[in-house]
C-alpha cells in the first residue's frame, strides 16, 4: 500500500512539474518575440544562456541528489521556487530581457536552468531511484508528466491570445501543487 502511494505522489508531481514548465516553456519563443519583441539574434542568446546554465546545473544536481539519497529537499526546492514562476516572468524577467539583454538572460537562464532544464533531470532522476527502491515502473510515473504537458499545452495557446500572464500564473498554481504532494507524503 505504502509503495502505491509513492508511486502515485511521485507520478502526481511529475504531472503538476510538466504541466508548470510547459505553461511557461511551450510558448517560450512565441513569448520572447511577439510580448517583448526580441529578434532572433536576441532569442538566441537568451537560449544560449539557458542552455550554459542547465549544463552547469544537471551536475550540480546529480552530485546533491547522490548525497541526499531519497529526501525529498531537492522536490521542495523545486516546488519552492517554481511557484515563483508567475511573478518573475511576469514582473522579473521579461523587464530585465526588454532593458538589458544580457542582464535578462543570465537571470532567467539561472532560473530556467535550475528551476525548468536541470530540475526535470533531477526529478526523473529522483523519481527512478524511487522506482527502483519500491518496485514501480518510472515510465509509468514518467508518463503522467508527459500527459501534464500535452494537458497545458492544449490550453496554453489559447490563454496565450488572450493574455500570457494567464500561463505564468497556472504555473505558479501547478508549482504550489506540487508543494503540497511532496509535503504530503510521508518517506
Amino acid at each position: 500500500m505504502f509503495e502505491r502511494r509513492i508511486y502515485w505522489a511521485i507520478s502526481a508531481y511529475f504531472f503538476f512539474f510538466l504541466v508548470s514548465f510547459a505553461a511557461c516553456y511551450s510558448l517560450y519563443s512565441i513569448w520572447l518575440s511577439k510580448s517583448l519583441g526580441l529578434n532572433g539574434t536576441d532569442s538566441g542568446i537568451v537560449f544560449d544562456l539557458n542552455a550554459a546554465v542547465t549544463l552547469v546545473a544537471q551536475p550540480l544536481y546529480g552530485y546533491i541528489l547522490d548525497k541526499l539519497g531519497l529526501k525529498k529537499n531537492v522536490l521542495i526546492f523545486l516546488g519552492v521556487l517554481l511557484a515563483f514562476s508567475g511573478p518573475f516572468f511576469i514582473y522579473v524577467y521579461g523587464t530585465l530581457l526588454t532593458n538589458n539583454l544580457i542582464i535578462g538572460s543570465l537571470v532567467g537562464g539561472v532560473y530556467l536552468g535550475i528551476g525548468f532544464q536541470a530540475g526535470l533531470s533531477a526529478l526523473e532522476s529522483y523519481a527512478q531511484k524511487l522506482s527502483l527502491k519500491y518496485g514501480f515502473e518510472y515510465g509509468r510515473a514518467r508518463m503522467w508528466g508527459s500527459l501534464g504537458w500535452a494537458a497545458i499545452t492544449f490550453f496554453a495557446g489559447k490563454l496565450f491570445t488572450i493574455n500570457p500572464d494567464y500561463n505564468y500564473w497556472i504555473a505558479s498554481g501547478a508549482a504550489i501543487i506540487m508543494l503540497v504532494i511532496i509535503l504530503s507524503t510521508k518517506g
